[in-house]
């Protein structure tokens, strides 16, 4: 209903108490008008006839009712309260004051957005011009570059979890498969991925000086994290020469037989399962087997986690192999923004439990020297470096006879820790894939058995280890399963100055990452036809003659290839042989095919494990 043009109240001299006062239009605004409408004035009272004050009445005052003139029968309630005045103002003054504000409200709204919108604009073009510069180093050297999102570059999908970095790289190494190299932007910092296979030998061999530093990032707080595979320069070559005779053909045999013990108990454990023909993780037995053998091995301790999965030493695997979002942030971290997890004194997954280990090491040095306990095994070499600067008499060679650096225990604790970690996850993760795929193919499974009944049978129904060592077709099965499976997926190298790549390549400046794809040129069908398909016969002698040396790398190559491969490949095939002597592994409906991978672990880890059926042989 339409509000009525707002009326002047006249009172009418002769009119009686208690009468009606009569509203008449009026054509302009009285002062009473502007006085209400500017706000300076209160409203005054309707005027009286009578000097006589009226008195008030003992209730509530009511609301009187007013002719709008002498000739309208249309009537308001004339105010009697300051409410009824503010009811009137309601409807004359609201409209307006509403309408000016809105208008004062449109042009604020109005101009902030515009300033909003100009510094989004100015934002959003420097934050452009920023990654515009980053993401075009490459192509400004004629390099081709993979694309890239803004901020992330071509780590988003590994960052947010989606993926695992060396499918990442497998990718990109697909779609330029034509070229040398590539260059890729991890977040905003450029690397070079490597193509040509002669260029593997390049970066590896033949200008290791100029690439001898891995792409490791760690807290140099923490003194357990100077192991050999994280140090670079003159400290990793001094403590890779003193480690190596660690890791001679005669120290393995030394340890041999700790392995064999471990693989008999393997076989008298699995006796009873396999008799109910149970559907077993094969990913926990290969731990358990694994464990044993790395704690009498590495540390002379007999935990026997093969019959008691809960030991400490098995539980204090698990808290430091475990996936977990803490310990894959801090990874992640660690590889992309180093100096922000420095900052923040992040830990790893196995520098923040190493506690355990260190502990066990010091006890364990304190009790033999005081005991003059003598051991065959890796500790016992780490505590001759200690005591005498090198491993034994024999091996007093070269920059050992000169060198009198000494281990300190921060270095024993340090170098267990990694011959633990490093021996455990990698045989471990091979045995369970070797099994895995000896499952889903009878035929090789049976090729197998055959082999090891001869060489039992040959050594007098003992596995030496030169009956091991000339099982070729168990050589052959190994090396297939690290060739679909590698225990790493890629090697990244730190240039250490500044080089030029030849045949026209770019120059590689100091500090700059270069990556070699190992998972995908294990999975390039140039190099390994039809390459999911599992087959121990691409390790023919034969075969391997064909193909270029460095397109099999499942330990790396160079001075810096992993330092106890042979030891790794001994455990493994340990615990193959003596599984294929009494059992045979079978698909089962728990089985997954094909297997899928966490994004969450540092070596390739099932998602749902691996779980095959195992049976006694007949």
């Amino acid at each position: 209903m339409p509000v009525p043009p707002l009326k002047r109240m006249v009172s009418n001299r002769g009119h009686k108490p208690g009468s009606s006062a009569v509203w008449t239009s009026s054509p302009s605004k009285t002062r009473l008008e502007d006085s209400l409408l500017e706000g300076k004035q209160k409203l005054p009272k309707a005027p009286a006839k009578s000097k006589k004050k009226r008195e008030a009445p003992p209730t509530k005052p009511c609301k009187k009712r007013l002719k709008l003139s002498e000739d309208s029968d249309e009537e308001h309630i004339a105010p009697t309260v300051f409410s009824d005045w503010l009811e009137i103002l309601g409807h004359y003054q609201i409209n307006s004051v509403v309408d000016k504000l809105g208008l004062a409200m449109g042009l604020f709204l109005e101009s902030w957005l515009s300033e909003f919108l100009a510094v989004a604009l100015v934002v959003v073009a420097a934050v452009y011009a920023r990654y515009s510069y980053c993401y075009s180093y490459w192509s400004k050297k004629g390099v081709p570059q993979a694309p890239t999102v803004i901020q992330f570059g071509n780590a988003g999908r590994v960052f947010l979890g989606l993926t695992r970095l060396e499918f990442m790289f497998r990718d990109l190494y697909f779609r330029f498969r034509d070229h040398r190299y590539v260059g890729v932007y991890m977040f905003t910092e450029p690397g070079l991925l490597l193509i040509d296979r002669d260029l593997f030998r390049l970066v590896f061999v033949k200008e290791f000086d100029a690439f001898s530093h891995r792409n490791i990032n760690f807290d140099e707080k923490q003194p357990l994290n100077h192991h050999l595979f994280n140090l670079n320069g003159e400290r990793w070559k001094r403590m890779r020469a003193k480690m190596s005779p660690a890791f001679t053909t005669g120290k393995l045999k030394m340890m041999f037989q700790t392995m064999q013990d471990c693989g008999r108990e393997l076989v008298e454990v699995l006796h009873e399962p396999a008799k109910r023909g149970e559907i077993l993780e094969m990913r926990e037995i290969a731990a358990r087997f694994t464990t044993d053998v790395i704690a009498s091995v590495g540390f002379g301790v007999e935990c026997h986690a093969q019959r008691n999965p809960d030991t400490e030493f098995r539980q204090w695997g698990r808290k430091i192999f475990e996936p977990t979002l803490k310990t894959r942030i801090s990874s992640l971290m660690y590889r992309f923004f180093p100096a922000v997890a420095k900052a923040l004194q992040l830990k790893n997954s196995a520098s923040g439990k190493s506690g355990f280990f260190r502990k066990m090491v010091e006890d364990t040095v304190e009790y033999r020297e005081q005991h003059g306990v003598v051991r065959n095994d890796f500790l016992q070499l780490m505590m001759q470096l200690k005591n005498k600067g090198f491993i034994d008499d024999e091996s007093k060679l070269g920059t050992q006879e000169t060198d009198k650096w000494k281990f300190t225990m921060d270095d024993v604790a340090a170098q267990s820790i990694l011959f633990y970690a490093g021996g455990f996850e990698t045989s471990s993760t091979v045995t369970s894939f070797a099994l895995y795929e000896l499952a889903l193919n009878q035929d090789i499974q049976k090729r197998l058995h055959e082999e090891v009944d001869a060489t039992l049978k040959e050594h007098g129904g003992q596995f030496t280890y030169e009956a091991l060592v000339g099982m070729k077709y168990l050589d052959k099965v190994v090396a297939e399963t690290m060739r679909k499976y590698p225990p790493a997926g890629l090697i990244d190298r730190k240039c250490t100055r500044d080089f030029q790549l030849p045949g026209g390549g770019p120059r590689i400046e100091k500090g700059m990452v270069v990556v070699v794809p190992v998972y995908a040129i294990h999975h390039d069908p140039e190099y390994y036809p039809e390459p999911q398909r599992f087959d121990p016969e691409r390790f023919s002698e034969e075969q391997k003659a064909t193909r270029h040396p460095y397109v099999y790398m499942p330990f790396g190559e160079g001075p810096r290839n992993c330092i106890g491969m042979r030891l790794g490949l001994l455990q493994t095939k340990t615990g193959v042989a003596y599984m294929m002597s009494k059992y045979e592994v079978r698909r089962c409906e728990e089985t997954v095919v094909p297997l899928q991978f966490t994004s969450m672990s540092g070596v390739l880890t099932p998602t749902a494990g691996i779980k095959l059926k195992l049976v006694q042989r007949k």
